[in-house]
C-alpha cells in the first residue's frame, strides 16, 4: 500500500520538479535577451540625447556670437522713466511718480503680435522684407495709471512712430478679489467705437504722462534685447539639464 501510494507521489513530486526546475531556467534563458534589449535602449536615448546637446550647443553659440547689445538702451528709457528688467521672467517693466499717480508699463513677451499676424502687415497689405522686418514690429504693452484705491488700464500698441489705444478699463485696488455674484465687471467700451475727440483726449492723457510714440520705439528696442537675452539663457539652461546623467 506505501508502495502504491508513494509511487503517484513520486511521479507527481518529479513532474512538480521538473516544472519548477523549467520556471527556474525560464527568467535565466530570458536575462541576455533583456539585458541587451536594455543595453540597445540605453545607447540610442544616450544617441538621441548627445545629438540634442550638440544641436543645443551650436545654436547657443550662433546666437552669442551674432549677439550685439543694442547701444541706443544704454541711456536707459525716456521721459523719466525706469526700467525693472527682472532675469528669467517674460516681462519687463517702467516705473515712473507723476504727481500723486504711480505709473507702470508692462511689455510681456508672450502677449505680442505674430509676425504673419495681418494687423501687422504694412499699409499695403504687403509683408515687410526682412532688412526691414525691425523697423515694422509692433510692441504691445499696458500702462497702469493709479492713484488712491483704483486705477485706469490702457491697452496700447507701437511701431515707433505711432501709439494707439485699443481699450481702457477701469480696476479698482482689489479687482483680483472674486465678487459674490460671480459676475464679471464691465470694463469699458471698444476704444474705436469712442468719439474722435474722446480718442483723443485719452491718448494726450497719455503722453501728458510720458507715453509717446518716442517710448513706444524704447519698448520695441527692449522687447527684442530682452527677447534675445532669455532666449540664450534658456538654451543654456536646457542644455545643461540634458547634459546632466
Amino acid at each position: 500500500m506505501l508502495r502504491n501510494v508513494m509511487k503517484p507521489l513520486s511521479v507527481r513530486g518529479d513532474r512538480a520538479c521538473m516544472q519548477s526546475a523549467s520556471t527556474r531556467s525560464l527568467p535565466t534563458m530570458l536575462v541576455p535577451r533583456v539585458a541587451a534589449q536594455r543595453e540597445r535602449v540605453v545607447c540610442a536615448s544616450s544617441a538621441v540625447s548627445k545629438s540634442l546637446i550638440s544641436v543645443l550647443k551650436d545654436e547657443l553659440k550662433y546666437e552669442r556670437e551674432n549677439y550685439r547689445p543694442d547701444e541706443t538702451l544704454v541711456p536707459g528709457p525716456p521721459n523719466d522713466f525706469e526700467l525693472d528688467n527682472p532675469p528669467g521672467k517674460n516681462a519687463f517693466y517702467l516705473l515712473k511718480e507723476y504727481k500723486n499717480e504711480a505709473i507702470i508699463v508692462e511689455v510681456d513677451l508672450d502677449n505680442q503680435p505674430d509676425e504673419d499676424d495681418p494687423d501687422v502687415l504694412d499699409e499695403d497689405d504687403e509683408e515687410p522684407d526682412s532688412d526691414d522686418e525691425d523697423e515694422s514690429m509692433i510692441v504691445k504693452f499696458q500702462v497702469s495709471v493709479a492713484k488712491g484705491s483704483s486705477a485706469l488700464v490702457f491697452a496700447c500698441a507701437s511701431d515707433g512712430d505711432l501709439m494707439t489705444i485699443s481699450h481702457i478699463a477701469h480696476e479698482s485696488a482689489d479687482a483680483d478679489v472674486e465678487e459674490d455674484d460671480n459676475t464679471s465687471s464691465y470694463t469699458g467700451p471698444v476704444f474705436e467705437e469712442l468719439d474722435d475727440t474722446l480718442q483723443q483726449a485719452f491718448l494726450d492723457y497719455l503722453e501728458e504722462r510720458g507715453i509717446t510714440a518716442e517710448l513706444g520705439c524704447y519698448l520695441r528696442l527692449q522687447t527684442v534685447e530682452k527677447t534675445t537675452v532669455e532666449y540664450q539663457a534658456w538654451l543654456a539652461r536646457v542644455k545643461d539639464f540634458v547634459s546632466l546623467e
